[in-house]
């Protein structure tokens, strides 16, 4: 509790509520508590003593710094833990601001002999990256799909089982950079080149395979691959 003053000097007392009913702020206590293991532990890693943590099990009012330690703590919602409303939980957002975000998975190729990927309609599940990452590089999530290769067709820049990023909004064709294009059912991966006459020469690294040249009206482009990732 504090005391808030009128301009005319009389003392008034305003209640504060940290919590609403204090038999269920301590079961909510009891089952952070749970969360983090134990009471001790609960307190060990919000930084509070043994002594005062227990004074709140007994019913005693925590200060709003206690009640946000605490809730850090334990990794619970703010509100629910001060005052019973809303979910115990964070969202997933919520509860790693500036970690991980997910991107459409748009899947893996059935085809052994070439990095040819099922279609966009086939979304399978989702890629997580690191949020911050991908902003200290410029990329914006909002805009990214994840792809897994198939194939050697693009070897040695990308190679078979390499997971890529692509930037989906990225469908004006920057010359000699890689791009995912649209094959009638499915997906390929390949460097584009700009030719005269409005014809775009469509290239794999790999000499082995064949390459072709469209109008430009006629190439369906799905995104730029901007990052390649694969193990060692």
């Amino acid at each position: 509790m504090f005391s808030l003053k009128s301009d005319s000097g009389a003392a008034k007392e305003e209640q504060v509520a940290a919590v609403p009913a204090v038999d269920d702020f301590v079961e909510r206590l009891k089952k952070i508590c749970s969360i983090a293991g134990n009471a001790s532990a609960l307190a060990k890693k919000a930084g509070i003593s043994n002594s005062g943590f227990s004074r709140y099990l007994n019913g005693g009012e925590p200060s709003r710094k206690v009640l946000i330690s605490l809730a850090q703590a334990a990794g619970v919602n703010l509100n629910w833990l001060a005052t019973g409303e809303g979910a115990m939980e964070k969202s997933a957002e919520a509860a790693r601001p500036g970690s991980l975000t997910l991107l459409p998975f748009l899947g893996t190729a059935e085809s052994p002999g070439d990095e040819v990927i099922p279609g966009r309609k086939k979304n399978l599940t989702s890629q997580a990256f690191c949020r911050f990452w991908l902003g200290s590089h410029g990329l914006d999530s909002k805009t990214l799909a994840a792809m897994q290769i198939r194939g050697d067709s693009m070897s040695p820049t990308v190679r078979d089982e390499d997971l890529v990023l692509i930037d989906v909004n990225a469908k004006d064709i920057q010359d000699d950079k890689i791009y995912v294009i649209q094959d009638a059912d499915s997906l390929l991966i390949r460097r584009l080149q700009l030719q005269p006459g409005g014809k775009v020469r469509t290239l794999c690294d790999n000499p082995t395979h064949r390459e072709f040249e469209v109008p430009r009206e006629a190439l369906e482009i799905v995104g730029r691959v901007v990052w390649r990732g694969a193990l060692l």
